[in-house]
């Protein structure tokens, strides 16, 4: 759920702490690395199709679709792990936002554990953390809409952590970010709301790269004894000043069947900044917490990663530009030389706005594709936050769904509607793929609100990754896959085969042309050749010249001749 700027910021400290800060680790995540997305490989309707993950530590972007389409996924876990699984469908541009996820055993039908609405991103995507493997062996993930037939979803991402062993428990006092407790290096950590009071809160800190996401998993009955409390769960620190904490607080009311409800949050985002960042766990209210309120947290670090080689980013110069105050239209633009063919771009914007909503912002590109990147998205009024520096990136976390935009890095927005996406509306800078990116790009922005309010464009950029060259290599004239290059000797050969195999008339067999053999003077020197004086030339014997064909040991002329 996207929550207002006072509940946004409960931290205390006034900025980021400096990386250098406290004892401090760098997160070290298991393979595969990159928000770059696995997929799905289609059909995987059952478990018996179920398309395999590459890791326990994964994120997967798919699709259900056409309408009622289901998707299986398999992985590989030992007795006793722990699965940390979630849903992001808030990017969907199908007809729904609406999920289902269920942890299946090995046999492919047994639920361990099922959610439907535990999820913030939409709000009624799903998340399942902590649920136990029982035994060691193949288990799967089933996703589905909650409508069954009617609806899709195009797409949503998978994020999958399986954690072995034991979490490391937290070190109190942690409840400032001054205080915050190191992640290990696998992400896991237990704890306790412990006691209930304002002041409980518990922060734990790791350092990140630009462009890293995280995937946060909170499991509010880690026992599963039944015992559970409504915990929340925050990523930090962010905003005009360094000081908000985005938090997500999801009820999960419903999840009764086939399992009581296991309360549970997850969050995803994508940092524009290096930097040391803090997840944070308390609850909206002071008075619950106590010896039982106990929690495992999962942190998954996803590295970025480029989609595509030859990376470069463009920058601005036609900046600043005035936006507003009343209606109207401010341009801004970038010359790219030359003409590198895009595989992926990413927008970064810095401007400010006294109402973050009155701005809309739209991309074109040289050939005249005029793409969305947001509507009406921030602060509603006057005195919330009036920066927006943001990456925007089709690869990143989330789309928009906080009002900060300070140091964050988002999708382009969805424009869905009461919970059900708008396809309409769902932009993507994917719609540039392939296009050249030579010439003249223009970034639109309109204040789209009469009134005194104003802004100012202070800087933008455009970073194009270029498209792999294609293989060094051709296609045979089937179409088959590409092969190695073929000598113009074999490819003569090849020719012959084919017309042979095809019984033209056409085909002739090539007319063996004779020559005269000459057999080599005999090798046997002579007293006459070893004094010098002249000898015959003549050969002391002559090789067969060959006749007929050469089949010698068959055919019937070879043989009267040999004889």
């Amino acid at each position: 759920m996207t929550l207002p700027v006072t509940d946004e910021q409960k931290g205390v400290a006034p900025t980021r702490l400096p990386s250098s800060a406290g004892p401090q680790v760098a997160y070290a995540p298991s393979s595969p690395l990159g928000q770059g997305f696995g997929g799905e490989v289609e059909p995987n309707g059952t478990s018996a199709t179920a398309t395999p993950l590459a890791g326990n530590n994964v994120v997967v972007h798919a699709n259900l679709t056409p309408n009622g389409d289901v998707d299986f996924f398999s992985f590989n876990a030992n007795a006793g792990d722990r699965v940390y699984a979630a849903l992001m469908t808030s990017g969907s541009a199908g007809s729904s936002t609406d999920s289902q996820l269920t942890l299946l055993a090995s046999d492919g039908t047994t639920t361990i554990e099922f959610d439907d609405d535990n999820g913030t991103f939409a709000a009624l995507s799903s998340s399942i953390a902590g649920a136990t493997i029982p035994t060691t062996g193949t288990y799967f993930l089933k996703v589905n809409d909650f409508t069954a037939g009617t609806t899709s979803e195009r797409g949503y991402d998978l994020h999958l952590r399986v954690q072995s062993g034991a979490p490391t428990p937290e070190v109190e006092g942690n409840d400032t970010p001054a205080t915050a407790t190191p992640l290990p290096a696998n992400g896991w950590v237990s704890g306790a709301r412990n006691p209930a009071a304002a002041t409980e809160q518990d922060w734990y800190s790791l350092n990140l790269n630009a462009g890293d996401t995280v995937y946060l998993a909170l499991d509010l009955d880690p026992e599963r004894d039944g015992v559970s409390w409504n915990g929340r769960l925050g990523f930090a620190l962010f905003g005009d000043a360094g000081n908000q904490i985005l938090v997500v607080d999801d009820a999960g009311t419903g999840d009764v069947t086939p399992n009581p409800n296991i309360p549970s949050e997850a969050m995803f985002f994508t940092v524009k900044d290096a930097g040391t960042y803090f997840a944070f766990v308390d609850s909206a209210s002071a008075a619950v917490g106590g010896p039982t309120a106990t929690y495992h947290l999962s942190v998954t670090v996803h590295p970025h990663v480029d989609e595509g080689v030859n990376c470069t980013t463009y920058t601005s110069t036609d900046v600043p530009k005035a936006i507003g105050p009343g209606t109207g239209l401010v341009s801004s633009t970038i010359t790219i030389p030359g003409n590198p063919r895009i595989a992926d771009v990413d927008v970064a914007i810095n401007l400010n706005h006294a109402v973050m909503q009155d701005v809309d912002a739209h991309l074109r590109s040289p050939a005249g594709n005029d793409i969305g990147l947001f509507t009406d998205i921030g602060a509603a009024a006057t005195g919330g936050q009036q920066v927006m520096d943001v990456v925007f990136d089709d690869e990143a976390a989330i789309p928009p769904a906080f009002t900060v935009f300070k140091g964050t890095q988002l999708k382009p927005e969805n424009n869905s509607t009461a919970g059900t996406a708008n396809a309409s509306g769902a932009y993507r800078l994917a719609a540039f793929d392939g296009e050249n990116a030579g010439g003249t790009w223009t970034l639109d922005l309109r204040d789209d609100t009469a009134g005194a309010n104003g802004g100012t464009l202070n800087a933008w950029s455009l970073r194009v990754c270029e498209a792999p060259p294609p293989p060094a290599c051709r296609r045979d004239s089937r179409r088959r896959p590409c092969m190695a290059p073929i000598s113009n000797r074999a490819r003569r050969a090849s020719r012959i085969r084919a017309r042979r195999t095809s019984g033209s008339s056409a085909f002739r067999r090539p007319r063996r042309r004779r020559r005269r053999i000459r057999s080599p003077p005999s090798t046997r020197a002579t007293a006459a050749s070893i004094a010098g004086r002249p000898t015959s030339t003549t050969p002391t014997t002559r090789r067969r010249r060959r006749t007929c064909c050469r089949r010698r040991s068959t055919c019937p002329a070879c043989l009267r001749r040999s004889s």
